[in-house]
């Protein structure tokens, strides 16, 4: 890898998105799709660059795991919940469908990254696991 010149921008890598799932004004949680936009940086010297970009502090990491059809009698209710703190999940098995109250629903698999901010008093969402059990890490 040549050296970097002083002052030359490092590139930026195009990524993918991050669902976003936020409350509205009106108290009801709706999905945006947040770019996470990366940058070359030297993270660990000497090895080359790595792209890293949306940094978030975070105080705790920690696993959850699911049942297999966990929260489907809360879909059949429609009873919602919000989420008890702003953080981070990461599906690491299985499958997790998230409805908020504005009616849209994302499925979400293995790798996919979202950022759930519908704390209270926000009307919350509610997730369903799929026929098997999933596991999430959280990132807070």
């Amino acid at each position: 890898m040549p050296p970097r010149r002083a002052g030359r921008t490092p590139p930026i890598l195009p990524v993918s998105t991050y669902a976003r799932l936020c409350c509205g004004p009106d108290g009801n949680s709706h999905f945006q799709d947040v770019p996470a936009e990366l940058r070359a940086t030297d993270f660990a010297p000497p090895a080359p660059p790595v792209h890293i970009g949306n940094d978030f502090p975070a105080a705790r990491a920690f696993f959850g795991g699911f049942d297999a059809r966990w929260g489907a009698q809360d879909l059949e209710k429609r009873l919602n919940h919000p989420t008890p703190a702003i953080q981070f999940g990461v599906v690491l098995q299985g499958s997790f469908s998230i409805t908020t109250t504005d009616g849209e629903t994302r499925q979400l698999r293995p790798g996919n990254v979202f950022r759930l901010e519908d704390t209270s008093p926000c009307k919350g969402h509610i997730t369903v696991v799929g026929d098997q059990p999933g596991f999430l890490m959280f990132v807070r």
